[in-house]
């Protein structure tokens, strides 16, 4: 089959879209092309604004073997519908049999627009599948004013019950958001597809030894902001700056850098803290080598405690670190059935400073739920599993070609 996968709002070098679902798809034997949504000068960009991917006067062009194709992305209520029709219009031109589409608004009305009129223009059958990465109605939710959030989730859950009826199929990263799909539309197929690393990319290394007369290093995966804890992480660091490192692999870009540069040089903790800058996919397992422990702070919020489990946690999983991390439902699911990491009750310093203490002071279970975690990893959560239920319902799919 023909597969385009449409998205609005992620990196053309995902982690989940492109190294595990589109490649996993490809070695399947589908065709796969990407629809992604690039600035108005025809460039995919990092997160700290180089280039990626020039495709300006391009029909389409290939990106980690795969054919990109895209379309500016313009602002404000008049630029969403421009990109809805122009998205629309070429999705319907790459005459693909499935659409497979990774956010809960444009890039479902996209789809939905292109099953319609390939049928009336070419009698041609297709499908949707929608990729549910995180809860839908949690981001609106989060951004409404107080007085205005009830009527804000209502309107969207009818919006998602609407749209949910031309869905064909659809995947999600955890039970929860499962089971609110199944609850739209209960006759729909769901499956979770854990958001959990590709052990052909990312070999699980042996684990470091810690000894409690050095330094622990601990890490945070991915862009380090204030809704994920820079704030108590740098007073955590200042705190026990004898006894701990930080490395963040990824960066911290904006008002949070400034914030950031001006924090460490007043408190004096360069020496302490290591910033790789932003990381390739397939290198993210390399560079937590060296580490002790894996942070995930995020803060109290919908979007946060009903979405994830993120990437973060299962990649600190197979790289052998114990995880502190916050008491949210499928974080606690993990952590708890596998054993592998503490959960803090709050984002409060004082909890994340008794979290660390009690690993520094008990070396060995940092051994142990380390091996924890590789156990879950290659028994349970590695993508080579959740690639077996994606591949089985493309065939599922085909067969109603």
């Amino acid at each position: 089959m023909k597969i385009c996968m449409v998205s609005t709002r992620h990196s053309i070098d995902d982690a989940r879209i492109v190294h595990k679902e589109a490649k996993s798809l490809i070695r399947a034997g589908h065709e796969v092309v990407l629809l992604f949504a690039c600035n108005t000068e025809y460039k995919f960009l990092k997160y700290d604004g180089t280039v990626i991917l020039d495709i300006k006067g391009e029909q389409g062009k290939l990106f980690n073997g795969i054919k990109m194709y895209g379309i500016p992305k313009r602002q404000g209520i008049l630029g969403k519908i421009f990109n809805y029709f122009e998205l629309s219009n070429l999705a319907i031109k790459l005459k693909a049999d499935v659409y497979h589409v990774h956010e809960p608004d444009l890039s479902l009305a996209v789809a939905v627009r292109t099953k319609k009129l390939s049928k009336k223009l070419f009698n041609k059958r297709v499908f949707i599948v929608h990729d549910m990465h995180e809860f839908p109605l949690a981001i609106p939710y989060d951004h409404a004013c107080k007085y205005i959030k009830v009527i804000t989730f209502l309107f969207y859950m009818i919006y998602d019950y609407l749209q949910m009826k031309k869905v064909d199929y659809v995947f999600t990263a955890n039970s929860l958001v499962k089971n609110y799909s199944m609850m739209l539309s209960y006759k729909t197929n769901v499956d979770v597809l854990y958001n959990v690393p590709s052990l052909l990319i990312a070999p699980q290394p042996q684990i470091m030894s810690y000894l409690n007369n050095e330094k622990i290093t601990l890490c945070h995966e991915g862009s380090l902001t204030f809704n994920r804890g820079l704030k108590e992480v740098i007073s955590v660091i200042e705190i026990l700056r004898d006894k701990v490192k930080l490395k963040i692999i990824g960066d911290i870009y904006g008002a949070e850098k400034k914030w950031f540069n001006s924090e460490v040089s007043k408190r004096g903790l360069s020496n302490n803290i290591e910033i790789t800058g932003w990381i390739n996919y397939r290198d993210i397992g390399k560079s937590l080598h060296g580490c002790n422990a894996g942070l995930i702070l995020f803060r109290e919020c919908m979007q946060n405690r009903l979405s994830g489990p993120p990437n973060k946690l299962f990649n600190y999983m197979n790289a052998g670190l114990p995880v502190v991390s916050v008491d949210f439902p499928e974080m606690r699911k993990v952590i708890t059935e596998e054993k592998c990491g503490i959960l803090i009750k709050n984002q409060s310093v004082n909890a994340i400073v008794e979290a660390i203490n009690q690993l520094i002071s008990n070396p060995d279970s940092i051994l142990e739920m380390g091996r924890s975690g590789q156990k879950a990893i290659r028994e349970k959560y590695c993508w080579d599993k959740m690639e077996q239920y994606l591949v089985s319902a493309y065939e599922k799919l085909e067969q109603l070609l």
